[in-house]
């Protein structure tokens, strides 16, 4: 299931890139994104009559991961594309499986044995691989801001595996978050006058399939996921997300692989392979 959701993350550019070019800012994209994905919710939890009831211990984390883990995330990643290339930027982002290791060991006393140490390693390098070239530009700006939405990732994945939170089902907490991040993109885009009325509908289109497939999709499965697994283990796993974009960049953009993208694509399933030996901590719960 996490794999499938990393899988799904990785049309998140592709999308966001063609709702771009239709004139649409960033700040927008987002908005309808998970205004989108929380009516794709709220239809699904009325149909299946979910309870939506939660108490004041689970809005806590639920709020902190929304803030966290949409809103702020996006926005220092974002603002680490104005001082460095997008590849380093995100090499630099995807620093957050380690961060996460470190708070799972930390808070939850999830051991980091040898698989997943070997593992986390090698998924480093092989996303170095994937997006660094010979131009690497040391801003220390861009640099600092690409680590910090890293480690706010990483903050928004311990949250989300919050021990209050497993009492909840992934769709009531999907739920939450996105209600609470279409809200404050709203707010930040009234603010900030960035908020576009009206798009066209082609960027309807785009955003839809980008709320549906990398929002609401891949949400609820990595929450299942991580309940099975455990939050250290979900994030090495999401570094299966580039795979995508390079399958996706030679498949629809006819772009080149060279021998970095082949040993660090090598080197990601090599992790994946690892983490898989690993015995999951099963929750046996079922998701109604």
């Amino acid at each position: 299931m996490v794999m499938f959701s990393a899988i799904l993350y990785g049309l998140m550019p592709m999308l966001a890139r063609f709702s771009y070019a239709e004139g649409v800012n960033v700040i927008t994209v987002l908005f309808y994104r998970y205004l989108f994905a929380f009516i794709m919710l709220t239809v699904y939890v009325l149909i299946k009559r979910v309870n939506l009831r939660i108490n004041i211990k689970q809005f806590v984390p639920i709020g902190i991961a929304a803030l966290i883990g949409t809103v702020l995330t996006t926005y220092s990643l974002f603002l680490s594309y104005d001082y460095i290339s997008t590849g380093l930027a995100s090499t630099l982002h995807f620093i957050y499986p380690t961060f996460t290791c470190i708070l799972a060991l930390i808070l939850y006393k999830e051991q980091l044995g040898k698989n997943k140490l070997i593992a986390l390693l090698l998924s480093i390098v092989g996303i170095s691989l994937l997006s660094l070239n010979n131009n690497i530009e040391f801003n220390v700006k861009g640099i600092s801001w690409a680590i910090v939405s890293g480690l706010f990732y990483a903050i928004y994945i311990i949250c989300a595996a919050n021990k209050e939170l497993k009492r909840l089902s992934p769709y009531v907490v999907a739920f939450y978050v996105f209600a609470i991040s279409c809200t404050l993109f709203f707010t930040w885009g009234m603010i900030s006058g960035e908020l576009l009325p009206k798009i066209n509908y082609h960027a309807i289109f785009y955003i839809g399939n980008l709320s549906f497939w990398a929002t609401f999709v891949a949400v609820i499965l990595f929450f299942v996921g991580m309940q099975q697994i455990g939050p250290g283990n979900a994030a090495i796993l999401s570094t299966f997300e580039p795979l995508t974009g390079v399958i996706l960049g030679l498949v629809i953009f006819h772009e080149q692989m060279d021998m970095n993208m082949l040993v660090g694509v090598i080197l990601i399933i090599l992790s994946v392979c690892l983490i898989s030996k690993d015995k999951p901590r099963v929750v046996k719960k079922v998701v109604k």
